[in-house]
């Protein structure tokens, strides 16, 4: 069978109504089953966690610091992550390289607190820092909660006259004053 004639979501339309449909179905299906039970990620989660330290007061009883933010976590509210993030499964040509990514070499992992992991995985997607990631999703945030014109105006900002120009203003300021 020639590259070009594995077509899932031509042979079978009423499943997956485009390519688009097919890939993230399988990529979903291959991370349930090869990721989320993987003896790699339980052992490196396992192995990576230590008693709290002196000033933590919460009740986990073993936890890490996330390799991305630097604050202690629980083990159970830690994620862990791929060092490199982000391998796209959008063709048949990505499937080998989706799978292999799945069962990571030693030392291409971190654990991370799942706000983190979003940010990371934001950052990686659009190309751009995990600072600048950070800014962004914080400014999403605010205007989701439709108080992005409260915000500014509270910061003595003049609001823009649409939100794509609002969150551009927050950013800005968070920028500025290291928010």
């Amino acid at each position: 069978m020639a590259n070009n004639d594995f077509t899932p979501w031509v042979w079978y339309p009423e499943i997956w109504e485009s390519k688009s449909k097919f890939y993230t179905w399988l990529r979903g299906s291959l991370r349930k089953a090869v990721w989320n039970t993987s003896p790699i990620k339980i052992t490196f989660k396992n192995s990576g966690c230590s008693p709290p330290p002196p000033e933590y007061k919460g009740k986990a009883k073993s936890g890490q610091y996330c390799a991305l933010s630097g604050e202690w976590e629980g083990k159970s509210k830690l994620q862990v992550d791929h060092k490199i993030g982000n391998v796209p499964l959008n063709d048949e040509c990505d499937i080998l390289d989706f799978i292999k990514h799945l069962i990571p070499p030693p030392n291409s992992l971190q654990l991370v607190k799942p706000e983190a992991h979003k940010i990371k995985s934001y950052a990686e997607k659009q190309g751009i820092s995990y600072e600048e990631a950070m800014l962004q999703k914080q400014a999403l945030e605010i205007c989701k909660a439709k108080k992005d014109r409260e915000f500014l105006k509270s910061k003595g900002i003049v609001p823009a006259s649409n939100a794509t120009k609002r969150r551009e203003q927050i950013i800005e300021y968070l920028k500025e004053n290291k928010i």
